[in-house]
This record gives structure tokens, C-alpha cells and sequence, in this order.
């Protein structure tokens, strides 16, 4: 029976496909028709846009949502510089610009939730609120130490050699992610951060090239998401995924920190799982957001 409603939900949602030309590169976008206000979607580092999929199917046709691979992944292009949030976040302006001018809501997952902190600041105008699932909310440089170098190697991807298709929708049998549908709809989902490696066997390898990943990974190592929100003038919502019961988690702190700078801007939904509740909790994620969106005041 379960299956049955998730069917119906994809039949529901009305998916459009483009390609959208910036300044820059061309990006993919996955459209999902629907009503205001609209959501403009954003993918974690190495992810796709396909991760906002599930969500999208439950939003719409409610309200619109528009969810982009970031440059460097997905089916997007991929220049050899620009991966900083400024220019990332511009990007996105250019992608609203041509499908949607009216004020809109940015909303992103890990990575994905500090580029909309970036929209809002850089389009204030057209930004109606933005929206951090378990992100956005970072000083990288408390877990990791105060220079790159202490970093960069725990920043680094691990490399998937060998990884096939096959071997993707096995992980799923076990993965958490794949609760919020299937394993072979979990497995769809994650195949877009992946392309074929070009050797004729079936191989895999990450569609965003490690030293894009680097140039990204820094940039969030050097971004104070807080000051981000400080320059923020719109309503923010945060999701952060786990239970809020220990006072010493961090995320208990950062919730705590993004109020102190946010004030009654500031609004917190948990949503209980894994670090990609937008794959294994798309229900309460976007009730979390339906119910956000109810309280947008338009320009």
C-alpha cells in the first residue's frame, strides 16, 4: 500500500526538465509546477538536484518548486573556477531570473542551505524567506581547527573506486535514506552524483571533480554562516536533522546560536534521522516547509 502512495505522488507532481543558460555555465534544473510562493531548491556538496525530488513531489502542486545541480554537478556544467558562494549564489539569481523574476523562497540541503544563505544576502529583494536543512548553521573552523591545513585532509572525498549501479541499490537494502520511499528509488536519487567512469565496464566515478570539490570545501571551511544570517533581513527556517533532548549536541548549540543572531526571524523544525532527511524524511521535511510557507508575507 505504501508503494501505491508514493506512486501517486510522482504521477501528481508535474516535472519539467531544462537547461538554463547563465552568464557563466548552463545549469540542469528539475521544475516541479505549482502555486506561490515558489521554492528554489539547492543540493548538498557532491549531491544533485534530484535530492530535493521526494520533498518536491509533496510540495507541489501546491507551491512550485525549482531545484538546480549546482555548477560542477549534477548535469550542470562544470568551469574550472567560480565555486565560491558569491558566485554560486549568482548563478542561481541568473536561473530565477529567466524562470521565475517574482520573489521566491531559497531553500537548501548541507552546502546547499549556506548557498541560500548567500541568495538571500546577494537578492534580498527577491528573497520571501530561506530555508537550512541541516546546514547553513556552520563554523567549520570549530570542528575541524583554525587553519586549511588542519583540514583539508578530513575534507576530502573518499574515493569510490569500482562502484557500480548495482552496487549503489545494494547499499540501499540497508541504507537509512532509502526509508522515505525505496531502494531502487534511493538508488535513482544517488546515481546523479555519479557518471560513468569511461573505462567500458560499468564503473562509476563522482560527476564533481575533486578539485572542484576542494575549491568548495574551503570556501565552507572559511564561511561564517552566522554572520551570513546576521546580514539576512527575511524569515529563516532550519531543519536540522536529529532530536534536540541533549543539551551538549552540537547542533543543540547551533540552533541556540542561529536564534541568538536570527531573533524572531528565526524559526526551528527537528526532524529525527540521518544527515539526508530530505531522502529519508521528505514527509516531515516538507510539512516543515509547507507549514513556512503559509507564513510568507509577499513583497
Amino acid at each position: 500500500m505504501a508503494g501505491v502512495r508514493r506512486q501517486s505522488l510522482v504521477l501528481a507532481a508535474e516535472l519539467t526538465e531544462r537547461r538554463v543558460a547563465t552568464s557563466g555555465p548552463t545549469l540542469a534544473v528539475r521544475d516541479f509546477a505549482g502555486g506561490e510562493p515558489a521554492v528554489l531548491a539547492m543540493h548538498g556538496l557532491a549531491s544533485n538536484a534530484r535530492w530535493w525530488d521526494l520533498v518536491a513531489q509533496r510540495l507541489a502542486p501546491r507551491h512550485r518548486v525549482i531545484s538546480v545541480d549546482l555548477r560542477g554537478h549534477g548535469l550542470s556544467d562544470r568551469p574550472e573556477d567560480g565555486y565560491d558562494f558569491e558566485t554560486v549564489a549568482d548563478d542561481l539569481v541568473e536561473v530565477a531570473a529567466h524562470l521565475h523574476p517574482g520573489p521566491l523562497v531559497a531553500a537548501g540541503h548541507s552546502w546547499g542551505a549556506s548557498v541560500a544563505l548567500e541568495y538571500g544576502v546577494v537578492a534580498p529583494q527577491g528573497t520571501l524567506g530561506v530555508i537550512c536543512v541541516d546546514g547553513g548553521a556552520t563554523e567549520l573552523k570549530a570542528y575541524f581547527g583554525p587553519t586549511w591545513e588542519m583540514a583539508e585532509q578530513m575534507m576530502r572525498p573518499p574515493q569510490l573506486h569500482g562502484i557500480t549501479a548495482a552496487t549503489l541499490r545494494t547499499w540501499m537494502d540497508s541504507s537509512p535514506i532509502s526509508e522515505g520511499s525505496d531502494p531502487e528509488t534511493a538508488a535513482a536519487i544517488m546515481l546523479g552524483n555519479f557518471e560513468d567512469d569511461g573505462n567500458g565496464d560499468g564503473g562509476l566515478r563522482a560527476r564533481l571533480m575533486l578539485d572542484h570539490h576542494m575549491q568548495i570545501a574551503r570556501h565552507l571551511f572559511e564561511l561564517d554562516g552566522y554572520e551570513l544570517m546576521s546580514r539576512l533581513g527575511c524569515p529563516v527556517l532550519l531543519i536540522p536533522a536529529g532530536h534536540p533532548d541533549h543539551e551538549d549536541l552540537p547542533k543543540v548549540r547551533a540552533m541556540d546560536h542561529a536564534r541568538a543572531v536570527l531573533g524572531d526571524r528565526a524559526r526551528v523544525v527537528w526532524v529525527d534521522g540521518v544527515h539526508d532527511i530530505p531522502v529519508q524524511r521528505p514527509a516531515e521535511v516538507a510539512a516543515a516547509i509547507g507549514d513556512f510557507l503559509t507564513t510568507l508575507v509577499p513583497h
